[in-house]
């Protein structure tokens, strides 16, 4: 039978959000790399310069979306399993890794991932680095998912020297 205080026991807020945080960085610095990989066709559709490039054409631009959403999906499913993984082997509790998933695919369907404050002022300043899309969300994604390894490392770091 479950006891209900047991696995409450083991809850730790700050280590759920402090994770979600990091998990926030990590997929936004990796569905920049996606831009970045396809930065001509992002060029070629934010300039509207339709005769500039062969490649544009209906089939792929729908394509350039649907991959995009594939893309995002399978970096969303593989950092939470990721962040499950983590928490089962430093045994933070399985509250803390439910907590995580649930957060996690709240926010990601608000779309906080593509908008908002930070991505406006990030691609200002990548864009001084570069002139097309490809090279500024390259570097701009490189600067986000470290930030988010970087959180999560200090995460469990921190989390292991209060646990002992």
């Amino acid at each position: 039978m479950l006891n209900i205080k047991k696995i409450f026991k083991n809850f730790n807020l700050r280590l759920v959000v402090l994770e979600c945080i990091s998990l926030v960085f990590i997929i936004s610095g990796i569905k920049r790399f996606y831009i970045a990989y396809n930065g001509k066709l992002y060029d070629v559709l934010m300039n509207k310069d339709w005769e500039k490039h062969e490649l544009i054409n209906n089939s792929s631009i729908s394509e350039l979306f649907v991959n995009e959403i594939y893309w995002f999906l399978t970096t969303l499913l593989i950092s939470i399993l990721v962040i499950a993984l983590i928490n089962w082997r430093n045994k933070f509790g399985q509250i803390n890794s439910i907590a995580v998933i649930i957060i996690t695919l709240g926010i990601s369907s608000t779309e906080f991932y593509s908008s908002g404050f930070i991505n406006r002022y990030l691609n200002y300043f990548c864009g001084i680095f570069a002139e097309g899309y490809g090279m500024a969300f390259l570097v701009g994604g490189s600067i986000i998912l470290l930030v988010g390894i970087l959180i999560l490392w200090k995460t469990i770091t921190l989390h292991k020297k209060t646990k002992h």
